[in-house]
């Protein structure tokens, strides 16, 4: 999901009659749901609301979402969702034993809930300009502010920070993309967490018209927890530019293990502004 969105973004800003200095708001609803070990199907629903700044080789994204939950379902690392199995603290699913997951007792609850989700702000900088069979190169990053309500049992009520080194390529109509980078992930008490490395890579296809496009990718973290399976996901997407300066976009991403929710549908707007 995070590597569709970098495309999405990408995307849009370069074939938007793009000038310097330009501002977009993105407003998107999403649906997260997975099947449990217990047989039983939780799902999530999120509305993003963001702004996007694009000037020159800088880049930056402020985005946070209204949340509408069963409590404790999903855990959230920007675009990746850990489903929270409600299966007890002996439970595969990695963020079950975090302190906000549970009552005193131990217990974890089932109860609808709203509120606000984490917010994150996105950045990125261009190093180096694309030239001739050389990809260009930038410098990634976000920041997760823990916002979200403690009701809603999505986040892990910590900062979060990521560093990584983005690459990208434009060839005959495709756009490829490629990014590694580090995630610094606030430490939770109780918890033996490791940071991960994280890896995205993708693919984009833009039709000559360039009102339509398509793209795929997959996001991945390495281990985080010893014993358990690393999050990864495989995502597609489609755009549709409905006039200058207004896109449509849907994202369909899919969970390829146990620790990254089964799917992932999201469908929004991007208008300039």
């Amino acid at each position: 999901m995070k590597t569709i969105m970098l495309l999405l973004t990408i995307l849009l800003l370069r074939y938007n009659a793009l000038a310097q200095g330009k501002w977009y708001f993105n407003s998107s609803l999403q649906t997260v749901g997975s099947k449990y070990d217990d047989g039983s199907s939780h799902n999530s629903f999120f509305l993003y609301n963001g702004i996007t700044y694009q000037s020159g080789p800088v880049y930056l994204n402020f985005n946070f979402p209204l949340v509408v939950t069963s409590s404790n379902t999903f855990t959230q690392i920007e675009n990746t969702f850990i489903p929270n199995n409600h299966m007890g603290r002996d439970s595969r699913h990695w963020f079950n034993g975090f302190p906000h997951m549970s009552d005193s007792e131990g217990r974890t609850s089932d109860s609808p809930a709203f509120g606000i989700g984490d917010f994150y702000i996105n950045a990125s900088y261009e190093l180096i300009k694309e030239k001739n069979i050389l990809p260009s190169f930038s410098l990634d990053g976000y920041i997760k502010l823990p916002t979200a309500s403690d009701k809603l049992g999505i986040g892990t009520g910590e900062y979060d920070y990521q560093i990584a080194l983005g690459a990208k390529k434009y060839l005959s109509g495709f756009m490829f993309y490629a990014q590694l980078g580090y995630l610094f992930l606030g430490k939770i008490e109780g918890t033996e967490i490791s940071n991960p490395l994280t890896f995205s890579a993708g693919a984009a296809y833009i039709l000559d018209n360039k009102k339509h496009s398509f793209y795929i990718g997959y996001d991945s973290y390495s281990t985080i927890i010893q014993g358990t399976s690393s999050p990864k996901q495989l995502g597609f997407g489609y755009n549709y530019l409905i006039n200058q300066g207004l896109l449509l976009n849907t994202i369909l991403s899919i969970g390829l293990n146990s620790s990254t929710s089964d799917y992932i549908f999201s469908i929004g707007l991007n208008k300039e502004i």
